[in-house]
């Protein structure tokens, strides 16, 4: 019984020093015992220090209670409807109230990170994590897993890949130790997929995309079938076979046209434009990423990546009246109110901007002094990776090599960084 977890939790959660607990009960020392999990207390003890805390401990549960609780966690794993998972949580925690079994509350606030992730709050599902890390050394293995997965979950979001990696690895080793739905299994093995892919790491990419596929043609789970040969096209363009690249886009982009999933269309038409511009093929490429661009219901996020795709793509192939169009589409996208959550996007619009406008002195600045040290900030090494080696070219091209040495060097780094496990 994690009691001293949970005893740990509640006490932070009140604002009690260990000394002001343990005052007329036990020693600090005990308390700290109790709290790290190394002393299993005595019954009078815990019923001690539950009365200071108001709580109640008892590892008899209701089995409503257990239904309620299971439902809503099954929930944050399949279900993509926001206010079905809020109306789950307000029966949760009204249950969770009368819950005293200390492993059950765990997984509760466990499963709040992934909670706080679906509804989009980042910042609470951050505090959550930083609440329980204290008593995440007592955690026992299903505790464990979930609290690494929620982890990974966590840094995915946030785009700190190395983390996020490293945390699904993490997740994994626990599932020969546990009995886990197989949804869950395909779940952490179709994030780890994603993660290898982000890391450029193919062969386990396409690994673990297989494997997750497998389970979701048995369930039919079109969806995420949908987006696991997403996966596996972007791995297939990697070793420039282009052919089943294209086969597995086209795919998806059946799959996700049966189940209506308009972002996943989105992004299917968006690797493909990928797919074309290795190809060679520019127009095709632009007629993709055009379906999406002049989409006005589509995620601003996804028109802005498209649109990038097309301005870096014009630059490289000098079609400047094209590059100057986009990029004046992209800063029409971008305001005073949404600038700071798309300041990537609009670091690389600008980035072009001054560079065909020949404006050398804006454009080192923009890269010296704010967009190299953001991507280096964001621990984006694959966009890091491309505009410093822009920046290099651009000084090598003015003769100023010392400086371009410079940047060449932060490319080499950032592609260590982005196998770096």
């Amino acid at each position: 019984m994690n009691i001293g977890a949970i005893i740990k939790l509640n006490r932070i959660n009140q604002n009690l020093t260990q000394e002001e607990l343990a005052d007329g009960i036990i020693s600090i020392s005990y308390l700290s015992k109790i709290e790290n999990g190394k002393i299993e207390p005595n019954e009078e003890v815990i019923k001690l220090l539950c009365r200071k805390l108001g709580i109640q401990i008892n590892n008899q549960i209701d089995d409503s209670t257990k239904v309620i609780c299971n439902e809503w966690f099954h929930l944050l794993l399949t279900s993509s409807n926001i206010e079905e998972i809020k109306q789950k949580y307000q029966e949760v925690n009204e249950v969770s109230k009368t819950i005293h079994d200390s492993e059950l509350q765990l997984l509760i606030k466990i499963h709040m990170i992934r909670y706080y992730l679906k509804i989009g709050e980042t910042t609470k599902a951050l505090e959550q994590i930083n609440n329980l890390k204290d008593v995440s050394g007592t955690f026992n293995n299903l505790q464990k897993y979930y609290w690494y997965k929620f982890n990974g979950n966590y840094y995915s979001i946030v785009e700190e890949e190395n983390e996020a990696l490293q945390k699904y690895v993490l997740s994994e080793d626990f599932i020969p130790h546990l009995d886990l739905p197989e949804d869950e299994i395909a779940d952490i093995l179709y994030s780890l997929a994603v993660t290898y892919s982000k890391h450029r790491l193919t062969s386990e990419a396409q690994s673990y995309a297989n494997r997750a596929l497998e389970y979701y043609r048995q369930v039919y789970n079109f969806s995420r079938c949908a987006e696991c040969h997403i996966v596996l096209g972007i791995c297939y363009r990697r070793i420039n076979n282009h052919q089943k690249a294209e086969k597995n886009y086209q795919l998806a982009k059946q799959l996700a046209e049966s189940t209506d999933n308009k972002r996943l269309v989105h992004l299917t038409h968006l690797n493909m434009g990928y797919l074309y511009f290795t190809k060679g093929d520019y127009n095709q490429a632009i007629k993709h990423l055009d379906i999406i661009v002049n989409e006005k219901d589509a995620p601003l996020i996804d028109r802005l990546a498209a649109l990038t795709s097309i301005i870096g793509e014009s630059y490289i192939n000098n079609d400047i009246q094209e590059t100057k169009k986009r990029i004046n589409q992209g800063l029409n996208l971008i305001n005073a109110e949404n600038k700071n959550r798309y300041l990537s996007f609009y670091y690389e619009i600008l980035s072009h901007l001054y560079l065909i406008e020949k404006e050398h002195e804006k454009f080192e600045n923009l890269m010296i002094n704010e967009f190299i040290p953001y991507l280096k900030e964001q621990k984006n090494y694959a966009k890091l990776a491309g505009f410093a080696e822009m920046l290099g070219n651009h000084f090598e091209s003015i003769h100023k090599y010392k400086s371009a040495s410079t940047y060449y060097k932060l490319v080499n780094f950032s592609y260590k960084q982005i196998v770096q496990i």
